[in-house]
């Protein structure tokens, strides 16, 4: 009795972590990130406009999700739910993002960029 339970556990437990809401099938044409004091800062571009901006720390990680639109050198978000602190527009360059209307600043260094380059 004790081993199906262990197993129903354990079953339980590995489909839990495959619940990812964006798409995974595709990989991203952007990756962006930072550490945070107590966790970490991730930003993913997908090839058909969506996009994930997660937060995450030891005890909670929030994802938040929608499409993004780019426009030049700037890309605009269009948030599925609620804005984070960080806002809706930021730079990008060759190295950075740079969140440009949040509450506060927000800079994640890019460590992954295929965007097409803008004509």
């Amino acid at each position: 009795m004790k081993a199906k339970i262990l197993i129903l556990l354990i079953v339980g437990l590995l489909s839990s972590c495959n619940n990812q809401k964006t798409s995974d099938k595709e990989n991203p044409i952007l990756v962006a990130q930072r550490e945070a004091p107590i966790g970490w800062i991730w930003l993913n571009l997908y090839p058909d406009s969506t996009f994930e901006y997660i937060s995450g720390g030891v005890r909670n990680k929030r994802i938040y999700t929608g499409n993004f639109k780019m426009n030049a050198d700037t890309i605009l978000f269009d948030y599925k739910d609620s804005i984070p602190f960080i806002g809706s527009k930021a730079l990008i360059s060759n190295i950075h993002i740079n969140y440009l209307n949040g509450k506060q600043n927000e800079r994640l260094e890019i460590i992954l960029n295929d965007l097409a380059p803008a004509d």
